[in-house]
């Protein structure tokens, strides 16, 4: 079994197929999560608030579903037929959306607001798909084993990530090109459905899983100890301090970049006063800046140390948001956005891996990168609160600054969380003790 699973790893065709469902699912999160579902429910509502509600909601159930996902994953060797259906049900609930409301009926601006069954169906669709996406990349990284060797996957995952920044390139000019040919924003969650499960199907046809030697029952047990990890975890966090206060540090900036992430473009046009085209050109642009600033990240962060850099990260995304709070000349706010805004982005999803291995004690480091994964998807409550604040003052210009606190906050704890490392073998045997040995890693100890 060994011998025949190594056969099929590091193969050019399943690699290029494993990294074509990264470019996939940037498809909904391009299409569907920044460029236009937000702008669709504010037509047909009147508000924003809806649509924070609704990421948040699905993003903490999103959360919480993970270990069980990646529980189920493990334990029936059936990732693949997970991820077929998760990404089905993601395609359909998608399209669904522009099935149950259509905008060229309503327009909440004009006094034509649509009735509340139509807002809550599409509002449960864009529930339902966004959690079967977060799901999705759940099963979709259980197969990176699958199809390349350890030596080879660090390359690997990378490709599927540039891959995925390309796949934003693609997809936002040709649902933008549709919705413009047919009046309505409704079509882009039919392009979003239809190129998100096309672009799937190479993984599912070209990636072969060997078949498990014996089925494991998913039971309620399973079920309940994963979740009781969780608690475990969160327990666990009390005796460390340096890593509790990262946990808390990093959870505000990662809400404030997700914040940013489905709002960047309702500011851009209801704030900035950016075209429709023009905004849509910022966030391509935005793609682009973000990969290449994100490559720049991982060497900044082996050369100043996880935490500097992280906390440069943030400090830059700060000054991003300061600067589109108090401006909207082009001339300062798009290299602004693409310089520190990117950067920012990139470089706290970069950083904060690297930080975490920094503070975590080695035999807990996986526990504590399981409960890193179900932070980064509980890290969404900035959208709701962004919304309520755009909406109570009638300006995205103050919910952006707004963002402000909770970065500051965030930035506070990640100072205060220093990386520890234990004495060396060489210095126990001269005689010093742990307490005595050299703190911090590197530059990052600062």
């Amino acid at each position: 079994m060994a011998s025949e699973r190594q056969a099929i790893l590091d193969r050019p065709l399943p690699i290029l197929s494993w990294a074509m469902y990264d470019f996939a699912n940037t498809i909904y999160s391009a299409i569907v999560v920044t460029a236009f579902f937000p702008l669709f429910m504010s037509k047909l509502s009147g508000c924003d608030l809806y649509t924070g509600v609704a990421q948040t909601v699905s993003m903490v159930l999103a959360g919480l579903a993970m270990p069980v996902a990646g529980a189920i994953a493990d334990r029936t060797g059936r990732a693949k037929t997970y991820l077929w259906w998760v990404t089905l049900a993601c395609c359909l609930a998608t399209a669904a959306i522009g099935l149950v409301a259509n905008d060229r009926l309503y327009d909440a601006a004009a006094g034509m607001p649509a009735p509340t069954l139509v807002v809550l169906g599409a509002l449960l669709c864009f529930g339902l798909a966004n959690l079967c996406y977060q799901g999705s990349l759940v099963f979709y990284d259980c197969l990176l084993p699958v199809v390349a060797s350890p030596a080879r996957q660090g390359r690997v995952s990378g490709l599927g990530v540039g891959v995925g920044y390309f796949g934003v390139v693609v997809a936002l000019p040709i649902a933008y090109w549709a919705v413009r040919a047919a009046g309505a924003m409704r079509v882009s969650f039919f392009v979003a459905g239809a190129a998100f499960f096309a672009a799937a199907l190479p993984v599912f046809f070209l990636v072969h899983v060997l078949a498990p030697q014996a089925t494991v029952r998913v039971t309620r047990r399973v079920v309940s100890e994963q979740l009781r990890g969780i608690g475990r975890t969160l327990r666990h966090l009390w005796g460390l301090p340096p890593v509790l206060f990262f946990f808390i540090g990093n959870f505000l900036c990662t809400d404030v970049v997700n914040t940013l992430i489905m709002w960047t473009r309702p500011y851009l046009m209801g704030g900035a006063g950016y075209t429709a085209e023009s905004s849509i050109g910022i966030l391509m642009a935005m793609s682009v800046s973000a990969l290449a600033l994100g490559l720049c990240m991982g060497w900044l962060t082996d050369w100043l140390g996880a935490k500097r850099a992280l906390l440069a990260a943030a400090g830059s995304l700060g000054l991003c948001i300061l600067v589109a709070s108090v401006t909207h000349r082009a001339w300062v706010l798009v290299p602004t956005i693409l310089l520190f805004g990117s950067g920012g982005l990139a470089g706290v999803w970069v950083a904060g891996r690297k930080f975490l291995l920094d503070i975590a004690p080695p035999e807990k480091v996986g526990e504590f990168f399981g409960f890193y994964g179900v932070t980064q998807k509980l890290s969404v409550f900035g959208c709701t609160l962004f919304a309520l604040m755009a909406d109570w003052t009638g300006s995205y210009r103050v919910a952006l600054s707004s963002l402000l606190v909770p970065l500051a906050v965030g930035m506070a704890f990640l100072a205060v969380s220093r990386p520890q490392r234990l004495a060396s073998t060489e210095e126990r045997t001269n005689g010093n003790e742990p307490g005595d040995a050299v703190r911090g890693n590197g530059p990052a100890s600062s």
